[in-house]
């Protein structure tokens, strides 16, 4: 029903190019308002309308992915807070209420996350929870500078209110959300929530979180001088780093983590050239595969008996014919296959960035991010259809039930239509972009040349030969054990030193163990004269008569 209600709303809005502002004043103190604000326009109806929309489906999904859980009421109530949070991002301009948002997707995702009781999933939590509160601490940095300003309602703001300070928290904010570099290791650490989390997670919610704060703070942003410099190196590394990692990925859903961990950096990378419209196109047709994404892989875990290494798949659509049209049609949009939700957005920002007053170096980056993607797809695709299912002895089921076929569809039409639906309505004016014929196909022919590169290397036995390579490709060049393993003992050490010497040292001299020493001792001296001890009082009357002498003489 709210989709049903936000959906012509925004197309409204954005075809009068109006919106509208709702302020409640709550109270003032001296010069600074709190206020609650609510903001209409076709950014947050768009967003908001897909947000709901893939929540829909993934409820849809999670009747059947988790049937059978004890704790699946739970499970709702979390995931229903999670949307509201998000939703507290999208809609409330005002940075205090913001921050109720940001603080609820991380607190609700830690929740999640943990939710099958184990050693690696609380593992993958607490790191979740304490990256995401790096981004927090900046947020309330942030906060604070904009004390000055007398509000928290960002819209107010001119470019003379953001200072170098209030930009690179709200940019390092974001990065932390976003899992940009070096902030990326939880992002597939956080696969060990059930998979109708880690859909709605990927898609819409809590990684696009950072990505939709930069947008809204964009015009002000880009102001600064070097903040669009900084967004395009963080957004090209970690395109660069996600892609060519899950080339040597095993896990289905860390793949699938990874590559959305490269559709974020394109869209940092969008912003950093200064196309604020492109990478919010970008981060809704993304939404909308990425979700039918990870259902389809939800779908074929309980195929093949909750088994997730793709060493162990094959020939998969003789089985689930119907899901594997699905994930084909997410696969192909996540690659920019012509005429699918992802060649509108990808092709779009690729043929801007050529038309624009672009570095080699951008272009470059776009390009090898555009390969690994086709890449990592193709190795995926192999892997679920074209290899033989022999190497395993699990039990096949197919891909019946309402709760898993629905959403499938819905999904579906968003990946396949959407693109070109939002492209239609955002993107409707008679300019026309004009390139040599060499610029205008080099992405048709990036796309292709991957796609039977891979399928040269894949006849070559490329899954056993990914054994052989070296340790920095499957940690994430060395950001899984720096944000875990290099950090733990270090912060053991000074934690064992502070608790030997200060809090069992000085702390107790200074402290309990002191006073009492010096009370027991103290009490030891007045028994002496309780006794009437004769030697005592000798010793007293001789040391009062020496001190008196000493003032007289």
């Amino acid at each position: 029903m709210i989709f049903m209600v936000f959906f012509p709303l925004s197309v409204m809005f954005l075809f009068l190019n109006s919106a509208y502002l709702v302020t409640w004043g709550v109270f003032q103190v001296n010069s600074t308002i709190f206020e609650f604000s609510l903001i209409l326009d076709f950014v947050s109806l768009f967003f908001g309308s897909v947000v709901v929309f893939i929540s829909f489906c993934v409820m849809l999904f999670s009747e059947s992915y988790m049937e059978g859980e004890q704790y699946c009421s739970r499970f709702n109530w979390l995931v229903v807070l999670f949307v509201l949070s998000m939703n507290f991002m999208i809609f409330i301009p005002n940075l205090m209420a913001v921050l109720l948002g940001w603080d609820g997707l991380g607190l609700i995702s830690f929740c999640l996350v943990i939710y099958y009781p184990n050693f690696k999933s609380f593992n993958a939590g607490m790191l979740t929870a304490l990256t995401n509160r790096v981004g927090d601490a900046f947020l309330l940095i942030c906060i604070v500078y904009m004390v000055n300003t007398g509000q928290w309602c960002f819209l107010y703001f001119s470019a003379e209110d953001v200072s170098g300070v209030i930009a690179l928290s709200i940019v390092i904010a974001a990065m932390t959300k976003s899992a940009q570099v070096p902030f990326s290791s939880w992002l597939p650490a956080a696969m060990a929530a059930p998979t109708p989390v880690s859909a709605l997670v990927h898609s819409s919610t809590l990684v696009t979180a950072g990505v939709f704060l930069l947008i809204r703070f964009f015009p002000l942003l880009n102001e600064v001088m070097y903040i669009k410099s900084l967004l395009f190196f963080v957004g090209a590394i970690t395109m660069f780093m996600a892609g060519l990692c899950a080339m040597f990925e095993l896990d289905m859903k860390k793949i699938i983590a990874l590559s959305t961990l490269s559709q974020l950096g394109v869209m940092i990378l969008s912003l950093g050239l200064g196309m604020m419209q492109l990478a919010l196109f970008h981060l809704l047709t993304h939404a909308l595969f990425k979700a039918l994404f990870f259902i389809c892989a939800g779908s074929m875990i309980h195929v093949y008996g909750d088994n997730q290494d793709l060493r162990l798949m094959g020939s998969l659509f003789l089985y689930t014919p119907f899901s594997s049209i699905c994930l084909s049609a997410a696969i192909l949009a996540l690659c920019g296959a012509p005429f699918l939700a992802g060649f509108y957005s990808k092709d779009l920002i690729i043929e801007m960035l050529l038309t624009s007053n672009f570095s080699v170096l951008s272009l470059v980056f776009m390009l090898f991010g555009t390969m690994f993607t086709v890449m990592y797809s193709v190795v995926f695709f192999y892997s679920i259809f074209w290899q033989s299912s022999n190497k395993q002895a699990f039990f096949y089921k197919s891909d019946n039930g309402n709760f898993v076929i629905f959403p499938m569809i819905f999904l579906m039409v968003g990946a396949v239509v959407g693109g070109n639906f939002f492209s239609w309505i955002s993107f409707n004016s008679v300019s026309v972009l004009f390139l040599p014929f060499f610029l205008k196909v080099i992405t048709l022919c990036v796309i292709s040349f991957s796609f039977f590169f891979m399928c040269v290397i894949l006849s070559k036995n490329w899954l056993e030969a990914k054994s052989s390579v070296l340790y920095w490709m499957y940690s994430m060049w060395f950001l899984v054990p720096v944000s875990t393993q290099g950090l733990s003992p270090n912060t053991l050490k000074v934690g064992y030193l502070y608790f030997s010497e200060i809090d069992q040292g000085w702390a107790e001299v200074f402290g309990p163990q002191g006073i009492f020493v010096l009370n027991t001792e103290g009490l030891s001296k007045l028994q002496m004269f309780q006794f009437n001890s004769v030697i005592t009082f000798l010793w007293f009357i001789l040391i009062f008569s020496m001190t008196l002498l000493s003032f007289f003489f």
